[in-house]
């Protein structure tokens, strides 16, 4: 690869444009679209600048081995890199949301449960009794309560399973 190609390509994987470039190196903005077209080359002072501004050894900034460029090219690059760690970082949040979810569900229905389990003993009707007059356990509306633990449980389901589609569909 020469120069011109290598140069476009640093410039592009760090977002600059070639005014961008010009005005860190010093020179116009034509001269780096000559640079890159091949039309020109850059003198020494300019390549240096360049090899300290893109953190590159001048011998990758130079060379043009052609075994080199392949191994190169088969390397993952810093976009690629930056992609996979996005898309991982959705991954976990949709997994962890998907857990958050059903761990909620979980808890609510055993609290909902244990509740229903403690106004229902012949204790609590008992203390009950004694304490008020009442011989009757307090009418509760246990779907009312479970309602929002099983939306918590759906969405968590459907969050994992969301995750699961996406993790099998990169595995082909």
């Amino acid at each position: 690869m020469e120069i011109g190609n290598r140069l476009n390509q640093l410039r592009k994987l760090s977002g600059m444009t070639q005014e961008q470039l010009a005005e860190k190196l010093h020179v116009s903005r034509q001269t780096i679209s000559k640079w890159e077209a091949g039309v020109t080359m850059p003198d020494l002072e300019s390549v240096v600048s360049v090899s300290r501004m893109f953190h590159i050894s001048l011998d990758d900034l130079m060379m043009e081995e052609k075994e080199e460029m392949k191994e190169k090219e088969e390397k993952i690059t810093l976009e690629d890199l930056m992609r996979i760690n996005l898309h991982t970082r959705n991954m976990m949040l949709l997994l962890t949301g998907g857990l958050l979810f059903l761990m909620v569900c979980i808890l609510s229905v055993v609290f909902i449960m244990a509740l229903r389990h403690t106004t229902l003993s012949t204790q609590y009707m008992l203390y009950r009794y004694i304490a008020v007059g009442e011989y009757a356990n307090v009418p509760v509306d246990y779907l009312t309560l479970l309602l929002p633990a099983i939306a918590s449980g759906i969405i968590g389901l459907l969050l994992c399973v969301c995750y699961f589609v996406k993790s099998r569909k990169n595995y082909y």
